[in-house]
């Protein structure tokens, strides 16, 4: 009946405006919690949250407490890493690379992205800030906490304020990878983080955050099938890095906490929308959105006259960290190809749920 389908597609359009607001707004308010109160790395917050408000539902109560115990407990070994690193790191980096294997083998097997994203701030951003000061190195690894507490939090309160919906779509079940798959892409994975690192430590480099973004990079486009994919990921980076140099300029011309609120607001709620649709560029509008957050919040946490060389170093940051990601990917599967079962061969795992 076309009644039906009007109502249908009235109803699809609501639900997707429901989930679009309930990112928009989430992370916004989490951005803005981070910006008010300033604590270390505070722009990372926005980054946990966002995949939690993108579920059909919010995290129970035992799941929440069990993200947090994990992420305490990857902290505290961080910090040992961490000290590892000063004191042997030649027995640090030859540590490295199974602990690398391992944390790539356990996402790609659908662990929790997650706890993916906090092992890899774990191995890839405390051993680096170590060669600071104790004091600072610790303030980092308390951050992570604080960070995915005040995400779950926030979490809780948006879907409080923007209930599920029944029509919300569930989890799509998606492919698995046979176990040989997942090992080739680990190694992979491990073999271009892993030798950034070596290279990292040998010249003394002091740009900490460049490690961790080649990770990030390298595993979301070691995610993507194809060429054009990995690509259109660059792509989208350089223009989230536009993107929040345009919020850095209006910012420095009207320094004001309500304006950067509503700016933050504007743009988050356009991206959520984007990335809450079904198109097929979707996930490249949360590639977007994690740089924004990344990019803007560092150059404006706080409202420091340093901010425009900071947003400038960054953008060199993750331009250079995708760039050596993304070309390294492509050069590996060249030399070391995906090999398709034989036909007839049934696929091992058909399918599984995303964790």
């Amino acid at each position: 009946m076309p009644t039906e389908s009007v109502s249908d597609q009235a109803l699809t359009r609501r639900t997707h405006g429901r989930r679009a607001l309930r990112l928009g707004v989430g992370v916004t308010v989490t951005f803005l919690i981070a910006l008010a109160f300033d604590w270390t790395l505070a722009y990372l917050a926005p980054i946990f949250a966002a995949p939690l408000l993108q579920k059909s539902m919010a995290p129970s109560l035992r799941q929440a407490v069990s993200v947090l115990g994990v992420t305490f407990v990857i902290m505290m070994l961080s910090l040992l890493v961490g000290g590892i690193s000063q004191a042997y790191p030649a027995l640090f980096l030859f540590a490295l690379f199974p602990i690398l294997f391992w944390t790539y083998r356990y996402g790609l097997r659908g662990g929790s992205g997650l706890v993916l994203l906090v092992l890899l701030l774990g191995l890839m951003l405390l051993p680096m800030v170590a060669n600071t000061t104790v004091e600072i190195t610790r303030k980092v690894a308390g951050s992570f906490v604080g960070n995915i507490g005040l995400s779950l939090v926030v979490t809780y309160i948006m879907f409080e304020l923007f209930p599920s919906m029944p029509t919300e779509p569930q989890p799509t079940p998606k492919p698995s990878l046979s176990s040989m798959e997942v090992n080739r892409r680990a190694l992979i994975l491990t073999a271009l983080t892993g030798s950034y690192l070596v290279v990292y430590f040998s010249l003394e480099w002091t740009n900490v955050h460049t490690p961790l973004y080649i990770a990030v990079y390298a595993y979301g486009a070691n995610l993507a099938r194809g060429l054009v994919v990995s690509k259109s990921i660059l792509v989208s980076n350089v223009a989230a890095g536009l993107l929040a140099l345009f919020m850095y300029e209006l910012t420095v011309m009207t320094p004001h906490f309500v304006f950067v609120a509503a700016l933050v607001l504007t743009v988050n709620l356009v991206l959520a929308r984007m990335i809450t649709s079904e198109a097929t560029w979707a996930p490249l509008a949360g590639f977007a959105l994690s740089v924004v957050m990344i990019i803007y919040g560092e150059s404006i946490v706080p409202f420091s006259d340093g901010g425009g060389s900071n947003l400038i170093d960054r953008l060199g940051e993750l331009g250079m960290a995708a760039m050596y990601a993304i070309g390294g990917l492509y050069i590996l599967n060249v030399y070391f190809p995906e090999k398709l079962p034989a036909v007839g061969t049934p696929p091992e795992n058909a399918a599984t749920l995303d964790g």
